[in-house]
């Protein structure tokens, strides 16, 4: 049998070339590597990020930007989450960690952040004023509720404020942004006061409630814990009104309760001789005040001690409302308007709402003039009329180039009362306050109707099913202004018992808000019963401004008349000046709006999260300068609508989705492995031609 004979000459040949194409590979890989790695080094110095979103939700905001890197202190933001949070509470760790490392990249040397491991340091957490809070978790099918971490806590120089529950993450950037200018001014001004705040416990020793026991020392530890974090600004001392019945009296004073009870025999047993006490934490300074409550109630109605796990925390809120670290902005009292300490249908929500970023300062027209610090003011629903003097005072202050906004109701709205009160209509009277003068004068007429919308709120009404409340009126997109910083990062909001604005001709202005193209006003006899309201035929309807900006230079409303009597002084010597500015100095900034009900806590949140809320919010902002704001507040809105579609629309784009995008799928598998197939032939008939003969 003859053996093959063997080719060793191609076999080293075959060997060397398939030795080199190893050794290609590994070079191949060892370059890959290399790539890899100095991309990667590229990438931590040259790098960009694109945001495609509405309102740049995903960004820094400039005013952000413009803080955190203009630091001129240390500020360390220290983050306490639980490590194995379900979801959607795990997707707000991320976006934080995310959002805090975007503020990283612009700040300068001055910041810094980390995240605490809370499970080992649930002691760090307390020391910083984060709380576990409650969430709700499935697990194995069921619904359980558990305490998770969820807050963090910023340090700048020797101050500390937190924010103790962030459980989701929409305005997180806003929170953090604000927090930050807030600090910033509050050190200001803690350096600048020139004595002590006075903290002072007002504890009768003989008020027979439970938790009385040590709370002398409780509340000095407190105060000497916030007081080390406050610069050593603040001083304590404990007064007793047991011991001095006269200090009893400044319980009205300072709006703390004053308690009293008869003998009674408690629970251990013992006689407890009748009396009078109070109980109450004030702070006082330049002769100011604010009270820190720390009286609550039991389960049974009881009295007891109460709040002291947060009193830290409530002393700092309430020094910060007492050294106005934040800018002043005038709040017109004296006619009738709505209350900001008013919780039910007062403007108490906007005066906490605002409290973030401004101080609403009571001025009574009737009584003081416009402090010269004061930049905007709020004229905010008046029921009475202003004289001419009060008049004079506003329209002197616009001439000098400051910012008004003045919410105007045409009507009132009076509540009946005595028997069968809740069987009756309440009466709406016309309302004329002289404001609506003065508005007139600058280009802007408050109508004396009410603008009603088929696009409103549906109400459930008990017997009656779903009810159109045509005085609600749902604004969408296309009644939002879409130019101005007041409107454009809105979807929706609503307006309620609103009257319709004229504008003048020639007057520089702009629309923020208008209702739909199907409202139409209600004049004459008002009526807010909604079963009394039908929409009208087409031609009556139309779209209304409902709210609008005026800007620029404007005439005084005393320019040919001259000062009211009351102004003009009694004797004047050879050297007189003028008292009557008759136009702007500088232009001037009006925002009007025909309700003031939109102020009230049904419409608004103290939170700000409604859009209603961002609303306002972003009016006062626009008079006050600060531009920048109501992007940064819109992102994440909790009312952030699609746009409404027809329902031919609506269809189309449900087959796409339905049918169409499956099949594109089809197609475009089907046709990469067409190519797939076509490449592999022509592979196949260049190197392996007898293959494809075959």
């Amino acid at each position: 049998m003859k053996m093959p004979s063997i080719d060793f000459r191609a076999l080293f040949a075959r060997v060397r070339a398939s030795a080199a194409a190893a050794a290609d590979e590994r070079h191949q890989w060892l370059l890959s590597l290399m790539i890899i790695v100095l991309v990667n080094l590229v990438g931590l110095f040259l790098y960009f990020r694109l945001d495609l979103t509405a309102n740049n939700a995903y960004s820094l905001s400039p005013v952000s930007r413009k803080i955190v890197s203009s630091l001129e202190e240390p500020l360390t933001i220290k983050v306490f989450f639980s490590n194995d949070l379900p979801a959607p509470y795990n997707a707000v760790s991320r976006y934080l960690s995310d959002l805090l490392e975007e503020y990283s990249q612009r700040a300068n040397r001055n910041f810094r952040y980390e995240f605490i491991d809370v499970d080992k340091n649930r002691d760090a957490a307390a020391d910083f004023g984060v709380h576990p809070v409650q969430i709700r978790e499935i697990k194995n099918d069921r619904v359980s509720a558990r305490n998770a971490y969820m807050g963090l806590a910023v340090v700048h120089g020797d101050l500390i404020e937190t924010i103790p529950s962030i459980t989701e993450p929409d305005g997180i950037e806003y929170r953090i942004t604000t927090l930050m200018q807030k600090m910033n001014g509050k050190i200001d001004s803690l350096l600048r006061l020139d004595r002590p705040v006075n903290v002072t416990l007002y504890a009768s020793s003989n008020l027979p409630i439970s938790g009385m026991q040590n709370l002398t020392e409780k509340v000095r530890a407190v105060v000497v814990k916030a007081n080390a974090r406050n610069y050593g600004r603040l001083e304590f001392r404990h007064v007793d009104p047991g011991a001095d019945r006269a200090t009893l009296d400044l319980a009205e004073t300072y709006g703390l309760p004053r308690l009293k009870w008869p003998a009674f025999s408690g629970v251990d047993g013992r006689a407890v001789a009748p009396g009078e006490g109070m109980l109450g934490v004030v702070l006082e300074y330049d002769g100011r005040f604010e009270a820190v409550q720390i009286l609550a109630r039991t389960i049974f109605g009881q009295y007891a001690v109460g709040g002291l796990e947060d009193l830290e925390s409530r002393i700092n809120a309430a020094l910060d409302n007492l050294i106005s670290i934040n800018p002043a902005v005038g709040y017109i009292t004296g006619h009738g308007e709505r209350d900001i300490h008013n919780q039910r249908d007062g403007a108490a929500a906007l005066r906490e709402l605002v409290s973030d970023m401004y101080e609403l300062k009571s001025i009574d027209l009737t009584k003081e003039e416009i402090p010269a610090d004061i930049r905007t003011i709020i004229v905010n629903g008046p029921k009475n009329e202003f004289s001419d003097e009060e008049l004079f005072k506003i329209d002197q202050f616009l001439m000098k180039g400051r910012s008004a906004l003045f919410f105007v109701d045409s009507f009132s709205e009076i509540q009946p009362d005595g028997q069968n009160m809740f069987m009756r209509e309440p009466v709406v009277l016309p309302v004329n306050t002289g404001i609506e003068r003065l508005l007139g004068h600058y280009g802007v007429t408050v109508n004396r109707d009410i603008v009603l919308d088929e696009r409103c709120y549906q109400a459930s009404m008990r017997g009656m099913g779903e009810q159109s409340l045509y005085f609600a009126a749902m604004i969408g997109r296309d009644g939002l202004g879409e130019s101005s910083v007041v409107t454009k990062y809105l979807k929706k909001i609503v307006f309620l018992k609103a009257s319709s604005l004229s504008i003048a001709e020639g007057i520089r202005s702009e629309t923020l808000v208008s209702s739909s193209d199907r409202a139409w006003l209600m004049k004459g006899r008002i009526s807010f019963a909604p079963w009394s309201m039908a929409p009208p035929g087409a031609p009556q309807m139309g779209r209304f401004v409902l709210a609008a900006a005026l800007g620029g230079d404007l005439t005084s409303y005393f320019a040919e008349s001259g000062p009211p009597p009351a102004k003009a002084p009694a004797a004047r010597g050879p050297v007189a000046g003028e008292d009557l500015l008759k136009r702007t100095v500088s232009p001037a900034r009006v925002i009007v709006v025909g309700t003031s009900e939109i102020t009230t806590p049904s419409v608004i949140d103290k939170e700000g999260k409604t859009p209603n809320a961002v609303l306002v919010h972003n009016m006062i902002d626009f008079l006050a300068g600060n531009y920048d704001m109501p992007e940064m507040r819109s992102k994440g809105l909790e009312l952030n609508p699609l746009k409404d579609t027809s329902d031919g629309m609506r269809l189309a784009l449900k087959i796409f989705n339905v049918a169409v995008l499956p099949l594109l799928v089809v197609l475009a598998g089907l046709l990469a492995w067409k190519r797939r197939s076509i490449r592999r032939k022509r592979v196949q008939a260049e190197f392996a031609p007898e293959v494809s003969n075959e």
